[in-house]
């Protein structure tokens, strides 16, 4: 016989012998593990995961799997569609659809039968917002208030025209001041002639009482503030609405005539509410808007009126709900069998195409909320990445991973849950003093900053009320403290916060309500080869020098803050 055939079947028999013993083993466990837990398909087309599965004995010994033994199976587990969010081809998870995915793996030996399974987000969006800092800034809003709403702070000073853009410049250079540099959009409330609400749903012209006196037009100046805002890590966008409609629109009549206005049982156009003196709210169906193109067509005009906003690759949607306060569906006549049939889940079926028309336009949409004003169970997962309130439920959030759906605020009157952070609106704030920005840097330090840190960890359980997110972090409370570990590094003793600034590299805040003298804090890990620091304190005009070469022993800092005061360390040159 030749040699070559006998070597390879004793190679063959020996290899056969070995998985025979090996098969024999038994397993004590096994783990599930995946080289990556996010999937961006519009970003990264044909990314995939790849799986692998590992076996420990009794004795903790690493034991050899065969391919036979395993099997994968995946399930949807947050998602807006039938569609899968993932695919599974052997080993290997393809994006499907957005949304969160559960992958388990079932290893059978002998009699032997063990799981286990891990979670992949596919996130199909241009931007990361739980990485970033999103605001809202008015600017205008021309009319009377009806009663209701006279003692709103919004109209308890001149409101026609609160801000121009080249304010909105002013504003957005101090907060990059006081946010030292995080990355920020701000989306611009009122910009269209009228300010706020008016003309809806034409978007069809820049309100000119906005415009800088050296440009031609409030357009050029519109285009000039985005982009001068990317100078100050700010994307500047537009806050506009879908959903509303006004009888001064010059698209009223058209919307009128092709059937596109919600109306009421009877087939009367139902007038939702009214905000301003003399100008009722209507409502649009989304479905019937969809049906006569008039979406689409109006989505295109902005776009192609203002190129500069695909830059930016982000716009926000208000009030883009599938029912009113007071009606079961947008529009109660077309809901009708014999009118269409368009209820609630119709509308909100269209809303899923309108979020993909604008992906393919560029563009993210983030929104007002979710879950309020929706079918059941609503959440547009892997379609709307930010909400402005987000939902205050602790099973939500701990559920939903906040790269999947991120954050504004959580609660109207505080900072919200600390143990899972909160962002900042900044709205209120430039309404009530543009100039001045009263409580900017100290909400922004209470509530942003810590977010914007744990928001880069996934969060792991809830034992009691510590939250246990990933690399050791937790969230608890302890003698009446709000306390915020990583290890022996603490980033929140209630108000107290020594938070590293993770969008620059070796950048630390710390921050005090109340403040102190001498308190000594643990450096993170990427610190300890560090021997002196920098101090500068974080103002509105930029950073001030307090100290230099601040020698840094054993790993820690000793510093004395005052009341509301922030501290941008850095390492010494």
């Amino acid at each position: 016989m030749n040699r070559t055939i006998i070597y390879t079947l004793f190679i063959v028999l020996v290899s056969m012998t070995l998985y025979t013993r090996a098969s024999e083993v038994q397993l004590k466990s096994i783990s599930l593990y995946s080289d990556k837990k996010v999937l961006n398909p519009l970003l990264h087309p044909g990314e995939f995961a790849k799986l692998s599965v590992s076996a420990v004995d009794k004795n903790g010994q690493q034991v050899k799997l065969n391919p036979s033994e395993i099997s994968f199976m995946v399930k949807s587990k947050l998602s807006s569609d039938a569609l899968p969010v993932l695919v599974l081809k052997g080993d290997q998870a393809f994006a499907g659809e957005g949304g969160l995915a559960t992958i388990t793996v079932t290893v059978k030996r002998n009699t032997q039968v063990f799981t286990a399974s891990t979670d992949i987000v596919v996130r199909p969006y241009y931007r990361e917002y739980h990485q970033i800092l999103v605001m809202k800034l008015m600017m205008g809003m021309e009319g009377e208030p009806v009663e209701r709403l006279e003692k709103e702070p919004l109209f308890q000073n001149a409101h026609d025209v609160i801000c121009t853009f080249e304010q909105a410049f002013d504003v957005i250079r101090k907060t990059d001041n006081l946010t030292m540099g995080i990355p920020k959009i701000i989306y611009l409330v009122g910009w269209q002639k009228g300010g706020h609400d008016h003309l809806y749903p034409a978007w069809d012209e820049v309100n000119p009482r906005l415009k800088r006196k050296q440009d031609k037009t409030a357009l050029e100046s519109l285009n000039w503030l985005i982009r001068e805002g990317r100078k100050y890590h700010t994307t500047v966008s537009l806050h506009i609405n879908m959903a509303d409609a006004y009888k001064s629109s010059p698209l009223w009549n058209e919307y009128l005539k092709k059937d596109v206005l919600a109306r009421d049982i009877n087939g009367r156009v139902l007038s939702s509410s009214i905000q301003i003196k003399g100008d009722s709210l209507y409502n649009v169906s989304y479905t019937r808007e969809w049906a006569e193109g008039l979406a689409q067509r109006r989505i295109d005009r902005l776009v192609e009126m203002i190129p500069e906003l695909k830059i930016g690759h982000t716009i926000h949607i208000d009030a883009f709900v599938s029912k009113t306060e007071f009606q079961p569906t947008l529009s109660p006549w077309h809901a009708k069998k014999e009118n269409g049939g368009i209820d609630i889940f119709k509308e909100a079926e269209t809303q899923h195409k309108i979020f993909r028309y604008w992906r393919a336009k560029g563009f993210d949409v983030t929104g007002e909320g979710l879950f309020w004003a929706h079918p059941p169970g609503e959440g547009f997962y892997g379609l709307q990445p930010m909400s402005w309130w987000y939902p205050a439920d602790i099973g939500f959030q701990m559920n939903t991973p906040e790269c999947l759906s991120a954050r504004g605020r959580t609660d109207r009157k505080g900072d919200g849950d600390f143990r899972f952070g909160s962002s900042m609106h900044g709205e209120e704030i430039f309404v009530q003093d543009k100039e001045n920005l009263p409580g900017f840097k100290e909400q922004f330090c209470r509530t942003t900053l810590p977010w914007f840190y744990l928001s880069q960890h996934s969060r792991i359980a809830l034992q009691g009320d510590t939250l246990l997110y990933s690399e050791g972090i937790k969230a608890f409370n302890q003698k009446g403290h709000h306390l915020i570990k990583q290890g022996e590094l603490m980033l929140r003793d209630n108000n107290d916060l020594f938070v590293p600034a993770l969008w620059e590299k070796n950048r630390i805040i710390a921050y005090s309500e109340s403040g102190y003298e001498h308190k000594q804090w643990v450096l993170p890990l990427n610190w300890q080869k560090v021997k002196f620091a920098d101090l500068y304190e974080i103002t509105i005009n930029g950073p001030v020098l307090l100290s230099r070469r601040i020698s840094l022993k054993n790993g820690k800092i000793k510093l004395s803050v005052v009341k509301n005061q922030a501290i941008y360390i850095v390492p010494s040159a």
